[in-house]
């Protein structure tokens, strides 16, 4: 894709926190309790895998198998607050909201400027606990929507903006285990993607997400975490014929053009297997925690791979405080 901008989705990817103890998980806080996270990340990527054939590093429409190429070096920045608090004890309202500075190779080359910045999608959702104790862990049904109302959306074809612009909804459940001084917990679901009508239609493929984590106390103070977090397209994306026309402009080819939108321009199927460490430490003031993460995309193989996506690491530090 050339004399264009080539916008890159990975950025939605670049706000992963991890979470420093059961929240997220099948446990829900207790009534008039509260978790409030603010977390610094710090993302970027500069490869990425893609499933097209290629021309010097440039997606040319044919589907070939998977390939990891070089890719515009994007930049991501943000501060972002999680919260939770019981609503009673076996409901929990939680909210992710990022604010988000942005630095693309792209749009610098292509339109002198750096990239978008402010508040990104936020989410909102409600996590309800079904059974107590199912085979000695909690498990609880999660409903989550994302909200992309809080930033300006740029035509996609020209302009790289804070989210992909549309709704989304994703149920999922959870299941969390107590093993001594660690815990274990399960997050399937499945995320459902709204239409995006804001200047062409065209629609994110929906998504099977799974995510296994865990943390282990390893001294007084101080607790260790891992993730790993898969993300399947289930391959219902689509672009209108009116967006590929209008692509033409920007440079993009006639043969097999909806192929090049759905799986390399606009990022529309990603799959992405992401792995992660963290670090918690237990500060000298009541209930607060201090967090250190690092996450990174992985190739994988097989359904649990990374393809049609960028290659990031992620870097996080973040204070918790609860009551």
């Amino acid at each position: 894709m050339t004399k264009k901008l080539i916008i890159v989705f990975i950025s939605l990817l670049s706000s992963i926190i991890f979470i420093a103890n059961d929240s997220f998980a099948g446990w829900t806080q207790a009534k008039g309790h509260a978790y409030n996270q603010l977390t610094y990340g710090y993302y970027v990527s500069s490869h990425k895998y893609t499933s097209l054939e290629t021309r010097n590093d440039v997606a040319v429409g044919a589907t070939k198998g998977k390939e990891r190429i070089e890719a515009s070096k994007f930049v991501s920045r943000s501060i972002t607050y999680y919260g939770e608090y019981g609503l009673i004890d076996s409901l929990t309202i939680f909210t992710t909201i990022p604010l988000k500075e942005t630095i693309s190779a792209d749009t610098i080359k292509y339109s002198g400027e750096r990239g978008p910045s402010g508040i990104g999608d936020i989410d909102l959702g409600l996590r309800y606990n079904l059974m107590q104790s199912l085979g000695g862990g909690p498990l609880s049904l999660q409903g989550t929507v994302k909200i992309p109302e809080a930033y300006k959306y740029g035509n996609p074809l020209e302009s790289l903006s804070l989210g992909d612009g549309q709704y989304d909804a994703t149920l999922a459940l959870l299941y969390g285990r107590g093993l001594g001084k660690g815990y274990a917990v399960f997050n399937g679901g499945y995320k459902y993607r709204f239409e995006n009508r804001k200047y062409y239609a065209f629609k994110p493929s929906d998504q099977i997400k799974v995510s296994i984590s865990g943390g282990y106390q390893i001294a007084s103070k101080v607790g260790l975490g891992a993730i790993v977090d898969w993300t399947r397209s289930v391959g219902n994306a689509y672009v209108s014929d009116e967006m590929i026309k209008a692509n033409y402009a920007y440079g993009g080819r006639r043969s097999q053009q909806d192929n090049v939108l759905i799986r390399d321009s606009l990022g529309l199927e990603q799959q992405v297997l992401n792995v992660g460490a963290s670090l918690i430490y237990n500060l000298p003031f009541k209930n607060t925690q201090f967090v250190l993460s690092y996450a990174v995309d992985v190739g994988g193989a097989g359904i649990f791979e990374t393809n049609d996506a960028g290659v990031g690491e992620t870097y996080n530090a973040g204070l918790v405080y609860t009551f």
